[in-house]
């Protein structure tokens, strides 16, 4: 009984705890030609959410959200 109980109690600690956020950061171009980002679960998620991309716009996954990258203007677009 005991065990049965603890692991009800368990279960309930786990369903309670929020979800993980897998989300990442990723850069893309936005239609003005600014380097933007987003964040996402992954690359495709990416590519259909971010606001404002650019036709010709990939996304581009970013380890530090201070890469100087960002901001920064993009020609030709």
């Amino acid at each position: 009984m005991k065990k049965l109980l603890l692991g009800a109690f368990a279960l309930a600690a786990v369903v309670a705890v929020p979800g993980v956020s897998l989300a990442a950061t990723y850069a893309y171009v936005n239609n003005a030609g600014e380097v933007m980002t987003t964040e996402a679960a992954t690359a495709n998620t990416a590519l259909a959410t971010a606001p404002g991309i650019s036709t010709h716009s990939g996304v581009m996954l970013i380890e530090v959200t201070s890469d100087p990258v960002i901001g920064d203007s993009v020609g030709g677009v």
